[in-house]
């Protein structure tokens, strides 16, 4: 088979846990690839000992040191492959670790770059993906979580190019790392910058982890002291994307603008507000969640159940849904205020009116669902019991209120949408049920391609 992918890794001493690294990155990659290494003048012989203790790679030593970025863009020269990945030294891959990243840019044409969930050697999360505040200071997302279960793959700002699979036409496309940054730091931020300033999106898929130990190769201090030289030089050559973003330093104390700060490179932001996180059973409602993850994959979704998330959140995670459960929805979406561009409420029994008090600039959308007080009414007729009357008058009121609280409205069929008409004035667009197991009809997407379109132009007020 021919090589894919060339991994690049520079050096600048530390050739022993160069030569780890790849024993482990063989170990753990089953199928083809090339390496190159690139040793940045190393003053104590490290060029000359890869050269004379590494095989099957290609050893590139260059006359000074000139940094990462300028060593990965002369390793990258040496690579012929549709893939490179940037990997240090002091990262250890993990078994199955790369078709997962390979699967991914395969289905993703509009990603560049992609990068698996870092974690310490204890196991803690060191970064899935990183955010960019306006201060250029940056933060790893989940860093120092034990608990990893609620991530899913999404763009992102940036991920560390300690290991970050890219195709090789992209990062040309750029003109690679930029030179004016020093030796380290900074200058893979600028990169996926200006990767996602060309129309590109970068992306991390937490279904591949490597270990690594941070700063490996360096000093704590040593680091600190490059990562402020580079981000002066990174503020002066993003200024006017800087001044658009809230600051990161001190972002626990504000919550909404952690969340902004994580959600800014997706193309749309969208809250669906369900009874509960759909499994098999809730085919209408699961179609709907799924209709609104395929329709774009850069938007950032997420799906608020009232009450718990349930064994099927992790189904909906795996394909880049953010799923989330909260007993007071209207707190839940207090720390997160005015961050969604769409709100949409898949049935009448949600608190949506509560939610979007706290997101008062979003589209309204509404989906009837199968309408409860039908369903009393059917069974006041049958017990002609006053509980269920006032049962079935509860929920028409209740769905009355969400058809003059919402601006889009959908619904089963032509009868639920003349009751729409009659009850809040508002038509309605008929989206009939899937198949049998949510399996989608042509029908239903393209009557749920009208909402979508809707939801995304319609302005508010």
């Amino acid at each position: 088979m021919t090589p894919r992918v060339t991994f690049v890794l520079v050096t600048y001493g530390g050739g022993e846990l160069a030569k780890h690294c790849l024993e482990v990155l063989a170990r753990h990659t089953d199928v083809p690839y090339e390496v190159v290494v690139v040793d940045s003048a190393s003053p104590d012989g490290t060029g000359q000992w890869l050269e004379d203790n590494l095989t099957g790679a290609t050893v590139v030593r260059m006359a000074e040191n000139l940094g990462f970025g300028a060593g990965c863009n002369l390793g990258v020269q040496h690579s012929r492959t549709e893939f490179v990945c940037f990997l240090n030294a002091d990262v250890e891959v993990t078994p199955g670790w790369l078709a997962p990243l390979l699967d991914f840019l395969d289905r993703t044409p509009a990603a560049a770059a992609v990068a698996p969930l870092m974690v310490f050697p204890d196991g803690r999360v060191q970064e899935a993906g990183s955010l960019l505040g306006g201060d250029a200071y940056s933060r790893g997302w989940g860093d120092g979580w034990t608990d990893v279960t609620s991530l899913y793959p999404r763009v992102v700002d940036y991920a560390s190019a300690a290991c970050l699979v890219l195709r090789r036409h992209a990062f040309h496309e750029v003109g690679g790392f930029s030179p004016e940054y020093h030796i380290a730091y900074y200058e893979d931020v600028d990169l996926q910058f200006l990767l996602r300033a060309r129309g590109w999106q970068v992306w991390v898929q937490p279904s591949s982890h490597v270990l690594h130990v941070r700063h490996g190769t360096s000093s704590t201090k040593r680091a600190e002291e490059l990562s402020d030289i580079n981000r002066e030089v990174f503020r002066r050559r993003w200024a006017d994307d800087l001044a658009l973003r809230p600051p990161s330093v001190g972002v626990h104390e504000h919550p909404h603008r952690l969340w902004w700060l994580r959600d800014q490179p997706a193309s749309v932001r969208v809250l669906l507000l369900a009874s509960r996180v759909p499994g098999a059973e809730d085919g209408r409602t699961a179609a709907m969640v799924a209709e609104w993850r395929r329709s774009d994959p850069a938007a950032a979704i997420t799906l608020l159940a009232v009450g718990g998330a349930g064994e099927a959140a992790a189904r909906w995670r795996e394909v880049g849904v953010e799923v989330e459960s909260a007993d007071d929805c209207a707190v839940w979406s207090r720390d997160r205020v005015g961050h969604y561009d769409v709100v949409v409420a898949l049935g009448t029994d949600v608190p949506a009116i509560e939610v979007t008090e706290w997101q008062p600039t979003a589209v309204r959308a509404l989906d009837l669902g199968s309408l409860a007080h039908r369903e009393w009414e059917k069974r006041f007729a049958g017990t002609r019991a006053r509980a269920d009357a006032v049962r079935a008058g509860e929920a028409r009121a209740a769905a009355a209120a969400l058809l003059e609280w919402a601006e889009v409205v959908s619904c089963r069929d032509e009868e639920d949408s003349s009751w729409a008409r009659q009850s809040g004035g508002r038509s309605a667009h008929v989206v009939p049920d899937p198949g049998p197991d949510a399996v989608v009809t042509g029908e239903f997407r393209s009557a749920m391609a009208k909402v979508l379109v809707e939801c995304t132009v319609v302005p508010t007020g």
